[in-house]
């Protein structure tokens, strides 16, 4: 958490420092003031006592409000506080909206879901199209929302610290969760068996895959060249056997893939001066290793020849290299007409499987949105 508050520069923002108070309730009315009850329901939950769970819903436009330069920023440092709190956050999102918008969520969510403290939900059915509603409920405090739909600026917000009321809102929020279905399996290293289990079970079923990575594939790399890295960093001799059959069950399990089926790789086209800021792991997400283990330059090099190599002797394997990469230590594997994953390999590792028809539509057509200097 607190990486990924540095990373996007939010450990420059602060978190106030003398008490924050705010009347028992208070009405927002517009966009500008809906902005201002967001942060004020923000700031009222991570600056309470309360360890209560939060629970979130919207099917609020998000257009308007990511307009403001400054409120995406605000909202995502008070998102990050509140998971820097501990609180666990249950989020039911509203899939009927646009693609920019999907796209716009999902740049949002994606990192704050590797932190594991957010389960994700939906409505299978799409909410009506005449009116608009958005919920919040912690521990502390409420803020409900209502609008007509095409009027979201003459809408009106509502922020309560009023026990009773918060109750209130707190039994429509369980009970509107209750009606709501997972968006994704999560896979944590408990789950690990069965995420293997899924694995094997999707070798014989058919589709392209393809895949966004942050560094090479194991199963490109000679077990010469695996032994030589794991060697340098040191690793345990129990660690490294583990590893290597990893790398192993890795080949076998490509090798059935592309007997009938395409499979193509996008790596990230790293620069020399990327070894030392942030130089490339090996991809060991799948065994949920606990330590994290870099290349140096010359043995991704060595790598990534072997990756090319293995790319001319499998014509159903394409290598493809790209300057534009969003996201660090994560990958997308996407399984075309079936699912995608969304797995983050820096320890601890963290897998999400989407099957949901919209959402799985949407990171098939991702284009990474920022390229960070």
């Amino acid at each position: 958490m607190n990486e990924y508050i540095k990373v996007i520069k939010f450990d420059e923002l602060k978190v106030p420092s003398v008490p924050f108070q705010i009347p028992s309730s208070k009405t927002y009315f517009g966009i500008k003031e809906m902005m201002e009850s967001e942060l004020d329901f923000l700031k009222s939950t991570v600056l309470s006592k309360s360890s209560a769970p939060v629970i979130m819903y919207s099917d609020m436009p998000m257009k308007e409000m990511a307009k403001d330069p400054e409120f995406p920023k605000k909202w995502m440092f008070g998102m990050a506080m509140m998971l820097k709190k501990g609180l666990h956050l249950h989020q039911i999102h509203n899939l009927d909206r646009s693609f920019d918008e999907m796209m716009l969520g999902l740049e949002s969510w994606i990192p704050m879901y590797m932190t594991g403290q957010i389960s994700p939900y939906y409505f299978k059915n799409a909410p009506n199209d005449v009116f608009l509603h958005f919920l919040k409920v912690s521990g502390i405090a409420a803020l409900s929302g209502e609008a007509v739909a095409g009027y979201h600026s003459d809408g009106k917000y509502y922020l309560t610290k009023v026990k009773r009321e918060v109750e209130y809102y707190r039994k429509r929020a369980e009970e509107m969760l209750k009606n709501a279905y997972p968006l994704m399996e999560i896979y944590r290293s408990e789950r690990k068996n069965e995420l293997n289990a899924f694995l094997l079970a999707d070798i014989k079923t058919a589709g392209k895959r393809r895949s966004i990575l942050s560094s090479l594939p194991l199963y490109t790399i000679s077990d010469e060249l695996l032994n030589r890295i794991l060697t340098r960093n040191n690793i345990d001799a129990e660690l490294k056997e583990k590893i290597k059959e990893y790398a192993k069950t890795q080949r076998q399990r490509m090798k059935i893939i592309l007997e009938n089926e395409r499979i193509e790789d996008e790596i990230p086209d790293f620069v020399q001066e990327n070894f030392t800021k942030s130089p490339p792991m090996l991809e060991l997400s799948g065994i949920f290793c606990e330590e994290d283990i870099p290349y140096n330059e010359e043995e991704y090099t060595a790598h990534l020849k072997e990756s090319m190599a293995f790319a001319e002797q499998n014509p159903n394997y394409t290598l493809k290299c790209s300057t534009a990469h969003a996201f660090h230590n994560l990958k997308i594997i996407i399984h075309e007409g079936q699912w995608v994953m969304v797995s983050k390999g820096k320890t601890p590792a963290i897998h999400f499987v989407i099957r949901h028809p919209k959402l799985r539509s949407a990171i098939e057509c991702f284009i990474p949105p920022i390229t960070e200097d």
